[in-house]
């Protein structure tokens, strides 16, 4: 009997080893855009990622609960804080202090995902689909993708300079990469 209970722990402890839980390590984010005269790039330096990663084999299998966080604030731009300023302005930071984005759906097809969820920008919200690539990397797993979206969509005011003869265009193009560890 005691022989019988031995094996029946090695095989669930063979079973739960294979099992992976990840949690959210590193996170870059960029958005991209341009306006009448150069491109500019801000970076996201806060982005709080949570969820419930689970995997086997070295490989991510589901995530629930995701839920992403910019602190509005914490995005900087290489053209300096008078860029950074009129980019808090349009996002109305002051009354909407983060982005969100809290998927509804992930659905992961080998190392594609499909994450649908509510979008929240300046206190606007959209559903959105944002597709993304995965791979296993060193230590854990990378997921990494990007999303086109349309500041009008969002009722964003495009910043502007000198009296308006500066515009930015209604593209931004979000650019992401979540480093993922066992």
């Amino acid at each position: 009997m005691r022989t019988i209970i031995t094996f029946l722990f090695m095989i669930a402890a063979m079973g739960l080893s294979a099992q992976d839980a990840f949690t959210a390590s590193t996170v870059t984010m960029t958005l991209d855009g341009s306006s009448n005269i150069h491109d500019w790039t801000s970076t996201a330096g806060e982005v709080k990622v949570t969820g419930v990663f689970k995997g086997e084999n070295g490989r991510l299998t589901a995530i629930d609960q995701l839920v992403v966080t910019v602190p509005v604030k914490k995005i900087k731009s290489t053209k300096g804080s008078i860029m950074d300023n009129k980019t808090y302005d349009a996002l109305r930071a002051s009354k909407f202090p983060n982005i969100t984005f809290k998927a509804t759906e992930v659905s992961i097809n080998g190392d594609q995902f499909k994450a649908t969820g509510t979008l929240t920008i300046a206190g606007k919200y959209r559903t959105v689909t944002i597709l993304a690539k995965g791979k296993a990397v060193t230590g854990g797993y990378e997921i990494s993708g990007s999303y086109d979206l349309k500041m009008s969509q969002f009722d964003i005011e495009r910043p502007t300079a000198l009296m308006g003869t500066v515009a930015t265009t209604d593209d931004v193009k979000v650019n992401f990469a979540v480093r993922l560890k066992r």
